[in-house]
């Protein structure tokens, strides 16, 4: 598990490039990508602003994970039927996915995986081309579900932020996603 964000491993964290928090509006320190809002107005830096345009795009780790922040409800609709099929404790799996920065790169929708009841460990992306083609022989394909590698090309992303890669906390048990642009 990773220290700064729960289901993200350290060394698969990559922070966004903003300048400030949008909540505390802190300077100096990794900014992350998250679309989401502002829950009390009344708990950010400058509340006036936050009433004003509660939507917040970059935040610091301590303010996504300080519970006044929340997922735009578009991206809680995409995980909603992952987490009614899989999830052990479906009103922590929503907790937790309001905790999460909004890594990694998903193209075509959130389609984070879970395994064993819990959402799994984002661990990075292939470490390079050479390594992609093999990704489907030592992980297990996950498409909004854990589903067959269907695919009779090999895995070759145009980019590799394309294909993300995930462990279970649990089990061990790894997963893939293959998002192509």
């Amino acid at each position: 598990m990773g220290s700064v964000f729960r289901h993200v491993a350290d060394t698969a964290m990559y922070p966004c490039g903003g300048a400030q928090c949008h909540h505390c509006e802190r300077t100096g320190l990794p900014i992350y990508s998250y679309s989401g809002e502002i829950i009390d107005p009344s708990l950010a830096h400058n509340p006036v602003l936050a009433a004003e345009e509660p939507r917040i795009e970059e935040l610091c780790a301590d303010c996504i994970r300080g519970g006044n922040v929340r997922k735009s409800d578009s991206r809680v609709h995409q995980v909603s039927p992952t987490v009614t099929r899989f999830a052990a404790d479906r009103v922590r799996a929503v907790e937790e996915y309001h905790r999460l920065p909004d890594v990694p790169l998903f193209l075509q929708g959130e389609d984070w995986p879970m395994c064993c009841g819990e959402w799994c460990e984002f661990v990075g992306v292939p470490a390079s081309y050479a390594e992609s083609p093999g990704v489907p022989m030592s992980y297990n394909y996950w498409e909004h579900g854990p589903t067959e590698w269907r695919f009779t090309d090999q895995l070759l992303p145009e980019s590799l932020r394309e294909v993300s890669l995930f462990g279970c906390v649990r089990c061990g048990r790894r997963w893939f996603t293959w998002q192509m642009t």
